[in-house]
């Protein structure tokens, strides 16, 4: 992403600088060096996060453009989608064939080797719309993952279920409801609560 020289010496100092001693009956034992890169709650992660996720959106937009992993289409001469990031998630939408789920695959795998980020299967899901049931349990079983069935939740809203129905958004509202329930406590004084 053409960062200078100086400035990928100082992130990689600080990935690699980090050193820490354990207490073993009230003295320090000797000091060790941290191999896994960034610490939980570091504030330079979700900066770091959203460069490695740049890099895996222009890889998709690349294997896109040259065939590797077809997105979908959206309309006549319209923008073709392939994958859809928030935060440290990711929906991957693509056209519906063996090839193009193992490419998909593939280009996980490459990700990984490059990044060292790595795809947690088992808490993703393959989906399939107007797709044989079976059909998609195999090509989940194929690449190591869960069969999805549509309607399903995604960060807490539901998908593909009929939104015209008042009933559908009820998870919706017992989310808030549950929320404001917990901020309504903080406000009550002691003798309230």
């Amino acid at each position: 992403m053409n960062f200078p020289p100086k400035w990928r010496g100082w992130i990689r100092s600080i990935l690699a600088s980090a050193r820490s001693s354990i207490l073993v009956n009230g003295t320090h034992s000797f000091e060790f060096q941290f191999q896994r890169g960034v610490r939980q709650g570091d504030p330079l992660s979700p900066f770091l996060f959203i460069i490695g996720m740049e890099a895996f959106s222009c890889m998709l937009n690349k294997a896109n453009d040259l065939n590797i992993f077809r997105g979908v289409s959206l309309s006549f001469n319209g923008p073709t989608v392939s994958h859809l990031l928030y935060a440290d998630d990711a929906i991957l939408v693509g056209e519906w064939s063996k090839n193009n789920v193992l490419n998909l695959s593939r280009l996980l795998r490459c990700f990984h080797l490059v990044s060292g980020l790595q795809i947690n299967y088992s808490k993703s899901n393959l989906l399939g719309i107007k797709v044989n049931l079976d059909e998609i349990s195999a090509y989940a079983n194929l690449i190591g993952c869960n069969l999805g069935i549509i309607p399903c939740s995604y960060l807490g809203l539901p998908i593909g279920a009929n939104m015209n129905r008042i009933a559908n958004w009820n998870s919706v509202l017992d989310s808030f409801d549950k929320r404001l329930s917990l901020w309504k406590a903080f406000i009550l004084s002691v003798g309230g609560r």
